[in-house]
């Protein structure tokens, strides 16, 4: 979304941060064999209603590899309550198919029509996931979408927000405050 509200509203966004992101066009066009065996899930949630019955039949096994330890109880216990309301699966569902339909058409068009982010672009990424391992810097990747890219890994596996804290937000607050 910030990647769209900063490329759609120039006027009003200032300053715009991507975590553990590239354009989805990006990941579409540069995925292998290896994204596809281990993000199969993607092209599993474009499918209709499939993927709501999978998972709100068990939330809890579907998403096992979560666990209480990467994230603190609480945060834990939210998503536990998240993932037990149809509606709210539902919503991340959605959220795949937007990427695999409009998101993409509307990526592709923008390339098309050179379209790029001007004001400054904070990219993070998480260390001990995959997506330097698929893709490369996602600098690299960000500098053909965004006249100023900056950016850094950052120590943690794909829940950056709740497995390192404290250098997410270190990291958005000298950004965004210019230090």
């Amino acid at each position: 979304m910030a990647f769209r509200l900063a490329l759609d509203h120039p006027e009003i966004v200032t300053k715009v941060a991507v975590i553990d992101s590239i354009p989805i066009i990006e990941h579409l066009e540069r995925m292998d064999w290896r994204f596809a065996r281990d993000w199969y899930h993607w092209f599993f949630f474009a499918q209709r209603e499939k993927p709501e019955q999978a998972i709100n039949s068990d939330p809890k096994t579907w998403y096992k590899a979560i666990h209480p330890d990467l994230m603190g109880e609480e945060a834990y216990d939210d998503l536990l309550t998240a993932i037990h309301r149809p509606a709210v699966v539902h919503g991340m569902i959605e959220d795949y198919r937007a990427g695999l339909t409009v998101d993409r058409e509307d990526e592709l068009q923008d390339r098309i029509a050179g379209r790029r982010i001007t004001c400054p672009l904070l990219c993070l990424w998480s260390t001990r996931d995959d997506l330097e391992r698929f893709f490369g810097d996602p600098r690299e990747i960000w500098r053909s979408w965004a006249i100023n890219v900056v950016g850094h890994g950052i120590e943690s596996g794909h829940h950056v927000a709740e497995e390192n804290p404290i250098d997410l937000a270190n990291s958005l607050r000298r950004f965004f405050n210019d230090e």
